[in-house]
């Protein structure tokens, strides 16, 4: 297990920060719309409001989960099946990433005015995933449940394949592991580490005010830019061109480690 204790510390110490606002701005407002939906927001008494909004996210979840474990250990098998390759292109790739996760961190943080062709490309993007998402909700509203603990494991199974920068990244890191059980082990962290924040997002109208300043454009880019920066020092150092930084700490008699890069 030690050898394999960076890779969940990677996930952790960047994922919580990057989960915390961009989540909440990207996922937010879907998981609240399929909350309304699904009648969470009925009830005129705030406790009952929350209640029905976290057992809803945790049925949600569960699908979705489901999802991302099976994502998780076919990456985890294919980085086994070819781990020269593997470990080339994720060498090359965490650069890409951490590029891209920079640019667009500064041009929310400083409200710049992206590329023409990337602006194109995010719009493309965006408006497809909005159709996709649009659709399967009419879909399993038709034909399926309209509320309770199945709807939402039902929209958690579709939805678990929508296209999302963080969890191309952790499939990645799940690939590095090259095991089935650890690839979907990190991607049910990734759920994990999404539950309180799409909570939060379900919760809608009850939320206090700085919750819903999450969404800022400014504070998602910061957290952005912090983000890149961090996987561009992990990208370094898996090249070779700077050194890994570390912290070995017991657990239980256990040698273990914190990867930081």
């Amino acid at each position: 297990m030690t050898e394999f204790a960076p890779f969940y510390a990677q996930v952790f110490g960047i994922g919580l920060l990057w989960v915390t606002v961009h989540c909440f701005g990207m996922c937010g407002p879907i998981m609240a719309s399929i909350t309304a939906a699904t009648g969470v927001h009925q009830s005129p008494d705030p406790t009952t409001r929350l209640w029905r909004a976290f057992k809803g996210v945790i049925a949600y979840q569960s699908g979705r989960g489901l999802v991302y474990m099976a994502l998780g250990a076919s990456a985890g098998l294919a980085g086994s099946a070819a781990r020269g390759l593997i470990r080339d292109l994720t060498q090359t790739a965490g650069l890409v990433v951490a590029a891209v996760i920079l640019a667009i961190g500064l041009i929310k943080l400083f409200s710049l005015r992206p590329p023409r062709a990337l602006a194109g490309l995010r719009s493309r993007w965006s408006k497809r995933s909005a159709r996709f998402t649009s659709k399967v909700l009419r879909i399993l509203r038709h034909n399926g449940p309209r509320s309770g603990a199945a709807a939402m494991v039902l929209f958690g199974l579709a939805l678990g394949f929508l296209p999302c920068m963080l969890m191309f990244w952790v499939l990645g890191i799940a690939a590095t592991t090259q095991s089935a059980f650890h690839g979907a082990a990190l991607m049910l962290l990734l759920v994990a580490m999404t539950t309180p924040v799409l909570v939060l997002a379900a919760c809608g109208s009850s939320l206090p005010g700085i919750f819903r300043r999450l969404r800022s454009d400014r504070v998602i880019g910061g957290a952005m830019v912090l983000s890149g920066v961090w996987l561009m020092l992990i990208a370094f150092a898996a090249n070779g061109w700077i050194d890994h930084v570390h912290i070995p700490f017991e657990f239980r008699d256990e040698p273990l480690v914190i990867m930081l890069w």
